[in-house]
């Protein structure tokens, strides 16, 4: 299902969000890929790469309060 959202995120998001989404979606599997192998949430490597994901997730969020389009209505599909 990732693959389906990334790619919907390529097609429907303004570039920057896009551009956003994907480094906010690296910076998660640097962190889960250390965790996956076994590295402990002191270590540097599973610390910095937290760090760094919050930061792209921040990055993130902004882009999209920016968008042009962000005040629109929702519309909730069910």
């Amino acid at each position: 299902m990732p693959g389906i959202v990334r790619h919907q995120m390529s097609i429907t998001a303004a570039s920057n969000v896009f551009v956003a989404s994907e480094n906010a979606f690296r910076r998660l599997r640097d962190v889960r890929d250390p965790a996956v192998a076994g590295t402990l949430a002191g270590d540097e490597a599973y610390s910095g790469g937290l760090a760094q994901y919050q930061a792209a997730l921040e990055g993130l969020r902004d882009a999209m309060r920016l968008d042009p389009g962000a005040d629109r209505d929702l519309i909730v599909v069910r």
